[in-house]
């Protein structure tokens, strides 16, 4: 967890694999997001017409999230929401978020 920012700072891409907890990450990966703070600065500036901290790093190149588990309409609009909004943050130029029934749909794809 130490080395969160770090890591995710240095990459020009991030794959986040997580159970749908309620529309949300799971409470492990929530956890390492909301450590990993440090990827920004504290002052702020206007991306996509909105407020948001100034990069530390520099723009970053696409945040794929794949989630598993059953997922309602209303969760699965609030993760997409979610992921978007993460990607503004964290500086992503784009993202790309996957539905998957069971974990072990990730054996048949190309990570």
């Amino acid at each position: 967890l130490q080395m969160a920012s770090r890591l995710i700072g240095a990459s020009d891409s991030l794959v986040i694999i997580t159970e749908n907890c309620y529309g949300s990450y799971s409470p492990t990966v929530k956890n390492v997001l909301d450590r990993s703070i440090g990827v920004s600065t504290p002052l702020s500036t206007y991306r996509g017409k909105q407020m948001h901290h100034t990069l530390r790093y520099g723009k970053k190149e696409k945040l794929t999230v794949y989630v598993y588990g059953d997922m309602t309409a209303d969760e699965e609009r609030t993760f997409r929401y979610m992921t978007e909004r993460n990607a503004i943050n964290y500086g992503f130029r784009e993202f790309e978020l996957r539905y998957l029934s069971t974990l072990y749909e990730l054996e048949d794809l190309e990570i």
